[in-house]
């Protein structure tokens, strides 16, 4: 087994906007220096890792994305909704990697873990998250070259990125740190959380703010941490991409949508008649849109008229139609209104709590894996989503808070998205990266 040593270092950040020097991204020119305690070890190739543990994660990340959605969705029935599975689930399996006895294991049952409990789940989620991360490289090198100016490197833009903040009195064990730093390429922040508590949370704000580009603002509101607060976790997920196929402009047309209570708003419907994996389960018609690559999907669920958008949603499973790609294609006739929403900063903690996650949230926690005394005493997430004539944008944050203790030959089929539906980004691998519902693609929501 390696011999691993906590080490201290310095790497240049600008106010309130820290990043890791492990190459989790890339530090301002100018600004104060933080001190991040790392392990000596370098972050797993994924290559290395077995696929046996990538599937074993994706699985448990879908089996988490549908309990996680169906709890939140209760509470968001006539407003828009957008959540990351994949950013909660990285971020919760950081502190994972912290828990021990009756936490660890409830974590794990509420984590959906099952078999890739332990050593397993890190592997996989290291391996998952730097495939996901290669998706946009890949895309742009793949791009067609249309001339002048050509092909732009932020049009294919998709990182998923993790950092911690921890207090600089807390000595972190080395075992927590050598996961940090092989699973999830990242250390842990020193900061002074007692004395300058606001000015952290910018800082953390700030550099989430910076991995989204501007897109997830404010993750942390004010009053979210304190000064029993010891660590904070973050995982942030930026997606930028075109169409396989955009739409075209000149197709692109007001219409009436539906909304839940019978009253219509008047969004932009983008129409298009290509064809496309489809499938229609009984309940609702599924089409899934390629992005750039073919390597991620958009994919959206219609349910039928006169069923409740909620009713649907509840018959969610990790093997729906909406999650996994149908095997058969179909030509449609496709028009769907363009939207750009951006939820609100909301609470996971109540959800998790009722997935079984109690003990991590309560005075009995036992993360005395991490090397210190800690309970969470939130979860919070953010994110958004716009869809339009050129491609896909979306973008969602997650911060974990750890406080001290105390076919095509057939007729095209017609799909008219003009009432509340439902839509997820899946990755080529199976994970779930977005999912959500859009029940006014009029609404905007909140800042971002």
């Amino acid at each position: 087994m390696r011999t691993l040593v906590a080490r201290y270092v310095s790497c240049a950040a600008a106010a309130f906007g820290l990043v890791a020097c492990s190459g989790v991204a890339t530090p301002p020119d100018n600004g104060p220096t933080v001190q991040v305690a790392q392990a000596s070890a370098v972050r797993v190739a994924a290559t290395s890792v077995s696929p046996d543990a990538l599937s074993a994660a994706v699985t448990a990340n879908n089996a988490f994305a549908v309990d996680l959605y169906l709890r939140v969705s209760q509470e968001a029935r006539s407003t828009n909704l957008m959540t990351s599975p994949a950013s909660a689930s990285l971020a919760l399996t950081m502190a994972y990697a912290g828990a021990a006895g009756q936490t660890a294991a409830e974590m794990a049952s509420a984590l959906h873990l099952g078999a890739a409990a332990g050593q397993m789940i890190f592997d996989g989620q290291n391996a998952l998250s730097q495939t996901i991360a290669s998706r946009g490289m890949a895309a742009l090198a793949g791009a067609p070259d249309a001339g002048p100016p050509g092909p732009r490197a932020s049009d294919y833009d998709l990182r998923l990125v993790n950092a911690l903040w921890g207090d600089k009195s807390v000595t972190w064990a080395p075992s927590f740190l050598n996961t940090l730093a092989t699973s999830y390429g990242a250390g842990v922040y020193l900061l002074d959380f007692m004395g300058h508590v606001d000015q952290a949370r910018l800082a953390i704000n700030d550099w989430v703010r910076l991995q989204t580009t501007d897109k997830i603002v404010d993750l942390l509101p004010a009053g979210s941490i304190d000064p029993t607060t010891v660590l904070v976790l973050v995982n942030a997920f930026h997606l930028k991409f075109p169409w396989a196929t955009p739409f075209d402009p000149a197709n692109t047309l007001p219409g009436p949508f539906t909304l839940s209570g019978g009253s219509t708003v008047s969004p932009r419907f983008m129409n298009e008649t290509t064809e496309l994996f489809y499938e229609d389960d009984g309940q609702a018609q599924v089409v899934w849109l390629p992005l750039a690559n073919n390597q991620i999907s958009v994919a959206v669920a219609l349910p039928h008229a006169g069923m409740d958008l909620a009713t649907y949603e509840a018959s969610l499973t990790a093997s729906s139609a909406l999650l996994v790609a149908p095997k058969s294609t179909a030509t449609v006739m496709l028009s769907i209104p363009k939207a750009a929403f951006t939820s609100k900063t909301y609470s996971l903690k109540t959800a998790l709590q009722a997935m079984g996650m109690v003990e991590a949230f309560g005075p009995m926690a036992d993360f005395s894996g991490m090397g210190t005394g800690l309970h969470l005493s939130n979860v919070f997430q953010k994110a958004m989503i716009s869809m339009q004539e050129t491609g896909v944008e979306a973008s969602a944050a997650t911060g974990v808070i750890g406080a001290h203790k105390s076919s095509s030959a057939s007729p095209p089929v017609s799909m008219v998205v003009n009432r509340p539906y439902v839509v997820s980004i899946v990755d080529a691998s199976g994970a779930v990266l977005v999912l959500g519902h859009i029940v006014d693609p009029t609404d905007a929501g909140s800042s971002p």
